[in-house]
């Protein structure tokens, strides 16, 4: 029988992931420096891990509400009005999610149709391709670029709009440029979803990484836009909970009530034990935090500055996030010859820009949350085999 007929379009088009991709072969370098995966560089603070702990010693471990637990779920209407300016009812407008990852999806399948339009930044974080393919939607991408920081604004965003369009995500600071949206660049936008009257979800995951005295605002904190954004966040990477798999949407009353009806056919509820851990993150790790954005700040000054001394390099300092994206133009190769280029020669693993989609080539993406020792020691080995400028 041939498999693939049994099999959906969905499956059988979905491309592989060129950041796995590269973690496989650095499994043929005993001594590889790994800078691909977008993983915090730090455990997860102690309170956090005890609050986990203590509600499976305290025998929470059955079904919880669709939505959360309230204790979850209150904590994050504070922070969301507190921090974000976004009125927010915990019983009303959120619904706890699998981490950002399952948010996205189910925010993808409440939202679109099949030939729906979706607009995102180009490049982005490839799930986001991946989910709208699942969904039979249509990808058009805002091709982003270094002469205004990589930022994904409405005179890139209103040319592509079309009868079609449904959604477009926002995704500020971003994966993989570290690019930032400014209030006024979010306030041209909001007029954008005001005018054509389009669902936009602002995905935060980084919110809180951010240097330079910059602070992220939320799209949904501008006034008008209650019925079209949804707010996706997660604690993964601020509070270096990535297996926690804690996330949230806040969204109006009739989209999160729809939100949870098809969340009960995904994976119904996250564990308890996890959004007991996720409160206690929210309501008091800010501290974690902010040494953790300290450490990540002097990790970024120091990729910046070390790769703008190689040859063949040319690094823009990202405002966000835990990512720089390279131009390796110089090298004269593809993104993906030049990160296993550099793979081969040097023993440190990079991303290629290809990997994520239109507007990647020509770049490589690195995340500086690892050690700092291990920083040093990557840009060591690629300025001894590619010389300096």
């Amino acid at each position: 029988m041939n498999t693939k007929k049994t099999l959906s379009t969905a499956a059988i088009t979905a491309l592989p992931s060129g950041i796995r991709r590269m973690f496989e072969l650095a499994k043929n370098y005993p001594d590889a420096i790994n800078l691909t995966l977008g993983e915090p560089g730090f455990d997860t603070p102690p309170g956090i891990v005890q609050a986990a702990i203590k509600g499976l010693c305290d025998k929470k471990t059955k079904y919880t509400p669709n939505a959360g637990i309230c204790e979850l779920r209150e904590a994050i209407a504070y922070k969301l009005r507190t921090e974000n300016g976004i009125s927010c009812d915990p019983d009303k407008n959120l619904i706890v999610t699998a981490g950002a990852t399952q948010a996205l999806m189910l925010a993808m399948v409440t939202l679109v149709n099949p030939g729906d339009e979706v607009i995102i930044q180009g490049p982005n974080w490839p799930d986001y391709r991946g989910q709208i393919d699942m969904v039979n939607a249509k990808t058009v991408y805002a091709r982003v670029s270094e002469k205004n920081g990589f930022k994904m604004t409405a005179d890139i965003i209103e040319p592509l709009i079309t009868e079609k369009t449904k959604l477009i995500i926002i995704n500020s600071p971003s994966n993989p440029t570290g690019g930032v949206l400014d209030y006024e660049d979010l306030c041209e936008i909001a007029e954008l979803v005001k005018k054509y009257k389009l669902f936009v979800i602002s995905d935060e995951p980084y919110e809180k990484l951010v240097y330079d005295g910059f602070r992220q605002k939320s799209l949904a904190s501008i006034e008008g836009l209650e019925d079209y954004v949804l707010t996706i966040n997660s604690l993964s990477k601020t509070f270096a909970m990535t297996g926690f798999r804690v996330g949230y949407i806040c969204a109006n009353e009739h989209i999160t009530e729809n939100l949870i009806k098809l969340h009960e056919n995904m994976i119904a509820s996250v564990p308890e034990p996890m959004q007991l851990a996720a409160a206690e993150a929210i309501l008091h790790g800010e501290e974690d935090v902010r040494r953790m954005v300290e450490y990540y700040d002097r990790n970024r000054r120091l990729m910046v500055d070390g790769l703008n001394s190689i040859r063949g390099f040319s690094c823009l300092a990202p405002r966000g996030a835990f990512y720089v994206f390279p131009s390796i133009r110089d090298f004269k190769m593809s993104s993906c010859e030049a990160a296993e280029y550099i793979l081969e020669k040097t023993h440190v693993v990079t991303s290629p820009g290809s990997a994520f989609g239109d507007g990647g080539e020509g770049y490589i993406r690195i995340c500086y949350a690892s050690k700092h020792e291990n920083i040093k020691e990557a840009l060591a080995r690629m300025r001894t085999a590619f010389g300096e400028k």
